[in-house]
């Protein structure tokens, strides 16, 4: 996971030549909330988009924390992951704020990459899509 803008600055510039000839599926980058600004900088000139880790359904108000869509469009992103496994599992995420979330992701003209919400020993034992 990268961590801080040093960090995010050298992997996008070694990661960009790398996927510079891939046209035929999009390749989408989402470093940690605090890098954002630095990674889509560091992304510039390329055809790599930016995705926020997570949003929050509210476009406004006093959600210490939390982030909009409006604010990830408004540091370059155009995508936002929603549903991962761990933020239900350790922060309470139910299919009803997962269900907040994409819905604001729409609204804020995000393209949504949707996590079914599996946890590892669900994804080990193949019981999300049955046996």
């Amino acid at each position: 996971m990268i961590q801080d803008n040093s960090e995010s600055l050298r992997t996008d510039h070694n990661f960009a030549p790398l996927v510079k000839d891939i046209t035929d599926v999009e390749v989408v980058v989402a470093p940690v909330f605090t890098v954002l600004g630095t990674a889509k900088a560091a992304l510039a000139g390329s055809a790599i988009q930016l995705a926020a880790q997570d949003c929050f359904w509210e476009p406004e108000g006093a959600y210490t924390g939390e982030i909009s869509p409006k604010m990830l469009t408004n540091v370059g992103c155009s995508h936002v992951i929603i549903g991962h496994s761990e933020r239900r599992q350790f922060f309470g995420e139910t299919d009803e704020t997962v269900n907040k979330k994409l819905k604001a992701a729409l609204a804020g003209n995000l393209t949504t990459i949707f996590c079914i919400g599996e946890t590892l020993t669900e994804r080990e034992s193949e019981s999300t899509f049955g046996k």
